[in-house]
């Protein structure tokens, strides 16, 4: 995956509404969009460490807390930026979808119309 500033990068889920939502929302903002659908696609370290870097330095905060595999096997443990790249390599369904980068800023995307902040 080559990030370019000038296009907007989503990381989204196809099988979610509200990502597919936010996909069509992003086409309000340009044409050039670069789909990262986190099933399908593999995130480049680079890219992750892109998103890190624009989200506070946090890699937790791409991680869905929520599902079972992260309840389960990682609540409480502290990894390295590597090590939740690692796991969101193995594991796709752990990244908080959907992510867009757009113009050298990042967001997690909470509703549809989040995309449009990015302006």
């Amino acid at each position: 995956m080559h990030y370019k500033k000038n296009e907007l990068t989503l990381l989204y889920n196809q099988e979610r509404e509200l990502d597919r939502k936010t996909l069509a929302t992003a086409h309000v903002l340009t044409d050039r969009i670069n789909r990262q659908e986190i099933h399908s696609h593999r995130i480049s370290e680079t890219l992750f460490h892109i998103l890190i870097k624009k989200l506070d330095g946090d890699p937790k905060l791409l991680v869905d807390k929520s599902k079972p595999y992260y309840q389960k096997e990682l609540r409480g443990k502290s990894l390295t930026a590597y090590g939740w790249y690692s796991v969101m390599m193995k594991h796709p369904e752990l990244l908080r979808a959907p992510v867009a980068l757009f113009h050298g800023r990042a967001m997690l995307c909470n509703s549809s119309n989040d995309v449009l902040k990015l302006c």
